[in-house]
């Protein structure tokens, strides 16, 4: 990867390494904090945006408040750009990121999403699921794309909730040899609704965004994207066991803070998420929503974000 692809990430200089006692303990918040989830309320993303929140405020891990606010639209792009324009410096500040905030610019190469932001921690890897209504007629992933083949071009619509859904899907119909068309909402909740409220044949999203309607029978999962069944929905077989030769996918799920924040404030809020992560709360929310552990800081993360760069590109025949 170039020099200016690292810097077009948010890598590079402004990754951190894991922060020494002395750095981390350099700065402290003095005033309020604000949370920016640059996606809308109910998706993904702020549903573990809230749940971060409430850890850091039930451990009192900050001496100030922290208040979440949404700024969606554009794929992360309007939320950041927020970011960009009015806290750009402003250590009081921290940003919910995610897939959707690394894709968003390769399908828009106009669209400023993670290149203002400094990645500081990532929190967890959710896996993909194709979702159907519980009265859908396909009662597996195989039948579903033998109804999508044989269907006429683009008329079989899936619901999305960033670019990160619209590259599953787009993973999903190269896979099975079919072209499908895809309703666009600004989060996984507007998705989810739009499937209950039968305006698209499917979704395909995150366990936490579907878990409490898969529970309540409302819908079904059909497929997994991964090599082998959730220990938890053992019931849900892999796509490749169905004959779908569909990449594994993965939405990886983080916080950083604003680009021209400072090493001691970047490391302070790097060590606040290492306390999250390591919290009952946080790992019972992940084993309630089936998302895997996954925490990487600094140079890891750098290098993790590195890797998903080239990954995506490749999945959406866009050379770096």
């Amino acid at each position: 990867m170039t020099i200016t692809r690292r810097a077009a990430l948010g890598l590079g200089a402004g990754a951190i390494a894991l922060p020494t006692l002395a750095l981390a303990q350099a700065w402290r918040p003095t005033r309020d904090v604000e949370f920016v989830i640059p996606f809308a309320v109910g998706g993904g993303a702020d549903l573990m945006a809230r749940v971060i929140h409430r850890i850091i405020t039930d451990e009192r891990l900050v001496p100030v408040p922290v208040n979440p606010v949404n700024r969606p639209g554009g794929g992360g792009a309007v939320g950041i750009a927020y970011v960009a324009a009015s806290r750009r410096n402003e250590p009081h500040t921290i940003v919910a990121i995610n897939g959707t905030t690394q894709i968003t610019p390769i399908m828009v190469p106009t669209a400023r999403t993670l290149s203002e932001i400094r990645p500081i921690a990532n929190t967890m890897l959710d896996d993909f699921l194709l979702f159907v209504r519980a009265d859908s007629p396909h009662q597996t992933a195989a039948a579903f794309a033998a109804h999508a083949r044989g269907a006429p071009p683009r008329s079989v619509n899936f619901s999305t909730g960033g670019t990160t859904d619209q590259m599953a899907i787009t993973v999903f119909g190269r896979a099975i040899g079919a072209e499908l068309n895809m309703v666009n909402f600004n989060s996984g909740g507007e998705a989810l609704t739009a499937l209950l409220g039968g305006h698209v044949q499917a979704s395909i999203g995150n366990p936490l965004e579907f878990m409490g309607h898969l529970q309540s029978r409302a819908v079904r999962a059909l497929g997994v994207f991964r090599d082998n069944r959730f220990t938890d929905l053992p019931d849900v077989p892999t796509m490749k066991e169905q004959g779908i030769n569909a990449e594994n996918f993965q939405m990886w799920r983080g916080i950083g803070v604003p680009r021209g924040v400072n090493d001691a404030a970047a490391a302070y809020w790097t060590e606040v998420m290492q306390r999250v992560l390591a919290t009952e709360a946080w790992k019972r929310y992940l084993r309630e929503n089936v998302a895997s552990e996954a925490p990487m800081f600094g140079a890891d993360f750098a290098s993790f974000l590195e890797r998903q760069e080239r990954l995506y590109r490749e999945l959406l025949g866009r050379p770096a």
